[in-house]
């Protein structure tokens, strides 16, 4: 009888052993990987870039398992709305548009807004950083071009002017290299695209705008955004991400921009304090 009692037991605790299941959760984070050094896959295709680290520690903050969903930034809000996935981490720009149709967090990146302008159109219209901002808007012929659902489309629009919208980055920047476009408004990362394309392009600072950056929440998940709120402060901590990547990306960043007095803290910080 004793026997029978003990293998019974053990049957029991086999049982239970084999019907637990791991725990963890999953946050599923929507990126548009087509943006190095911010995000990208790399040689190894892995996700990779600051987007990246940040998403990997909001993850580890929040105690889940962390899956990235590669996403084209023009499906990015649409994902979120199907609950495809949990939250947007992309370097998404915090807009009047899309705060009707997501909740945002507080900001963990800022940018400029500069224009890449073509060269030979630059130089026709005599366009120069003093040119206001409604006179460069006003100038005839202007073709703007830009992502949908981004800047790049929104500030034309509201300067009375339609941009011509793509999927690509580089089919926009194809487009004011050969003239066929003339304007692409964005950040601080067109000065890159300049760099890249000197012979035919120019940079219009004259925008007086600068755009902060936010997770992107479904709408009406206040938990999660109180949590992304509360992760966000611990980004600017003394011994916070930002502080710990700090010395990798200031060359990162400044390489990038071609600029050895723009490091990380030029797209991390509150451009107004």
């Amino acid at each position: 009888m004793k026997k029978i009692l003990l293998s019974l037991i053990a049957l029991i605790a086999l049982v239970s052993c084999s019907g637990q299941k791991d725990d963890t959760k999953v946050l599923k984070v929507a990126m548009d990987l087509k943006f190095p050094p911010f995000m990208y896959v790399d040689d190894e295709n892995n996700p990779a870039g600051l987007e990246v680290e940040v998403a990997k520690a909001f993850a580890s903050y929040m105690d889940m398992d962390l899956q990235i969903v590669n996403t084209d930034f023009s499906m990015l809000i649409p994902a979120l709305e199907t609950g495809e996935v949990d939250i947007v981490i992309s370097d998404m720009t915090v807009t009047d548009q899309r705060k009707n149709k997501v909740d945002f967090s507080s900001p963990y990146r800022y940018a400029r807004i500069i224009a890449l302008v073509n060269k030979a159109y630059y130089n026709d219209m005599n366009i120069s950083d003093d040119m206001d901002v409604e006179d460069f808007f006003s100038l005839e012929d202007i073709k703007p071009i830009g992502l949908a659902s981004t800047i790049s489309t929104s500030i034309p629009n509201e300067y009375g002017v339609e941009a011509t919208e793509v999927t690509e980055i580089g089919s926009a920047i194809m487009e004011i290299n050969t003239g066929l476009s003339n304007v692409l408004v964005g950040t601080s990362t067109v000065i890159q695209d300049h760099y890249a394309n000197e012979s035919t392009t120019e940079l219009y600072f004259g925008i007086p705008q600068y755009f902060s950056s936010a997770f992107a929440i479904k709408k009406g998940n206040q938990d999660l955004v109180d949590k992304a709120n509360e992760f966000i402060e611990t980004l600017y901590e003394e011994d916070g991400l930002y502080n710990q990547i700090k010395d990798e990306y200031d060359v990162i960043i400044s390489d990038y921009l071609k600029d050895k007095n723009l490091g990380l803290d030029y797209i991390v910080q509150n451009p107004e304090r």
